[in-house]
């Protein structure tokens, strides 16, 4: 046995090794603010704590959200088990939940409608969010998520059927992210959904797009805090240029609100 390669192979093993030992918090959400979501799930997930396994899953649903994963219904059932792992750690960790509630929302949207339809994997999406919502009442993130899933569900039913399958609405869901917005007017992310859902809309149930400009014309107007913000601040900027061309902007955020990165092309 060559004793002096296996000496070295341990010690390049461990050296190699220590970046990722000596990973934290901090360092995660560093990489993530910058964008670096694949080295931020890496150290996120080395950590084995509810606070790196929810990150880990935020860090994957952050690329979700930016058209970035190469399958969206795997990655999101993957952060999903994240969050679920984290949540055996820690119950009450509020961003495992948090990740938790994205995470199953992704996963009932890339499901198609008859199965979606078959298994209530819309009403189950639901009650998570509103659980969210009841333990944790001051986070307004909360209110948005259900925003956003009354304005999903509209969108892909029509405001007629949604009330009628899934008690829907687009009147609750505008609702519900003025309230989140109230709490959170800087809030790119909040801001830059609430805008887009409201254009993605069918034009006979949502006409107008007065509310979208404002909205859009606000998170224009803004800094961004990270990456995510300004990569959807950008998104925004361009939704807001063709504001006027319904038709193509209709689809360019129905390309967003299905986890794909936009475009006018």
């Amino acid at each position: 046995m060559n004793v002096s390669r296996y000496i070295l192979g341990f010690i390049f093993g461990v050296a190699f090794a220590v970046p990722a030992l000596s990973a934290d918090v901090s360092t995660v959400r560093a990489s993530m603010q910058k964008g670096d979501y694949s080295v931020a799930y890496v150290e996120a997930d080395s950590l084995q704590t509810a606070d790196g396994l929810a990150l880990a899953a935020e860090s994957l649903l952050s690329e979700i959200m930016l058209g970035q994963a190469e399958k969206n219904k795997k990655q999101a059932k993957r952060a999903r088990k994240l969050a679920e792992a984290a949540l055996e750690i820690d119950p009450g960790h509020q961003n495992a939940r948090l990740q938790y509630a994205i995470a199953d929302g992704f996963v009932t949207r890339e499901t198609g409608d008859v199965s979606a339809w078959m298994k209530k994997l819309p009403q189950k999406t639901e009650a998570i969010v509103q659980a969210y919502r009841t333990d944790f009442p001051d986070d307004p993130r909360g209110d948005a998520l259900l925003g956003a899933w009354h304005l999903a569900i509209a969108r892909k039913a029509g405001n007629k059927n949604a009330k009628k399958w899934f008690g829907a609405d687009i009147a609750q869901g505008r609702a519900l992210f003025v309230t989140a917005r109230a709490a959170q007017p800087n809030d790119i992310i909040i801001g830059t959904n609430y805008a887009f859902s409201l254009l993605a809309l069918k034009e006979e149930d949502f006409p107008d797009t007065e509310e979208a400009r404002r909205l859009l014309s606000d998170m224009a107007a803004l800094t961004p805090q990270d990456h995510l913000s300004g990569v959807l601040q950008s998104y925004a900027k361009e939704a807001l240029s063709r504001i006027e061309d319904r038709d193509a902007v209709r689809d360019y955020t129905d390309m967003f609100l299905e986890g794909k990165k936009p475009s006018f092309d």
